[in-house]
């Protein structure tokens, strides 16, 4: 699968911290940009006027406030990033696309190099890198799928999500859910989270098996699922669900 290296509109993304995807405390933001270091990770500097060039992350100074990236005198794209006053950064880190805004760009001549210097970014945006993270639901509080069975208007056929990602769900249904073939398209669906938390989409039936007890009795029918039609707002409240089933997740986890 291409990696994704555009980067994503920032508005809308920017709750002062409110949001489950902003990174704004500093000394969390340093880390994570140390760890674009670490890992030698690929960063793609994105100007206004399209403009953009691929780098690595040279240093980051907190005291300073501000960030070096490595760079040729030569490369392409690099006078206008350096020219354009701000740009935006993007790359990943494992499972997580990282994504922040760079001011105050200049080029400096250091003893070791050339370096693109900016100012410490004082937010980074994380994105769920799509097809990676699935999280396991609570069974006691666990999300649920409705929606209406093709060509029969009036049956309505509600399921447990047992887990789900940004690509799809596993839907956990009653035993009498009558049978689809794979590659069936349901058109729209409700899918309820959290509270408040809902949304509507579509999703192409994969695969299903009957899930049984160790006795041997059947539990439910089991359905793994795609979603065929997620919009960004769709996937923004599924992000932040899955994101907070993730915290939820490490903090119960025992330490050793």
């Amino acid at each position: 699968m291409p990696i994704d290296t555009q980067p994503a509109r920032m508005d809308g993304l920017t709750g002062g911290g409110d949001d489950e995807f902003s990174v704004t405390k500093p000394a969390e933001v340093a880390g994570y940009l140390q760890r674009l270091i670490d890992a030698r990770a690929l960063i793609n500097l994105s100007a206004p006027d399209g403009s953009f060039l691929t780098t690595m992350l040279w240093w980051v100074d907190p005291a300073a406030a501000t960030i070096g990236f490595s760079v040729d005198e030569h490369q392409e794209g690099l006078r206008e990033v350096a020219s354009s006053g701000e740009s935006v950064a993007v790359s990943y880190l494992e499972s997580e696309k990282l994504q922040f805004m760079l001011a105050g760009i200049r080029l400096l001549r250091e003893p070791q190099g050339l370096a693109l210097q900016a100012q410490l970014p004082d937010l980074i945006i994380r994105f769920q890198r799509r097809k990676t993270f699935r999280v396991r639901t609570p069974s006691f509080s666990a999300p649920t799928l409705r929606f209406r069975v093709p060509g029969n208007a009036e049956h309505v056929i509600t399921g447990r999500i047992r887990d789900v990602s940004v690509a799809g769900c596993a839907l956990l249904l009653p035993l009498d859910t009558p049978v689809f073939e794979p590659g069936t398209v349901i058109p729209s669906c409700r899918v309820d989270l959290e509270a408040e938390e809902r949304f509507i989409a579509g999703f192409e039936i994969r695969r299903w098996e009957t899930l049984t007890a160790q006795d041997g009795k059947p539990q439910g029918i089991l359905m793994a699922c795609r979603w065929s039609r997620l919009d960004s707002g769709a996937e923004r409240t599924l992000q932040v669900y899955i994101n907070r089933q993730q915290k939820r997740q490490r903090a119960a986890a025992p330490r050793l």
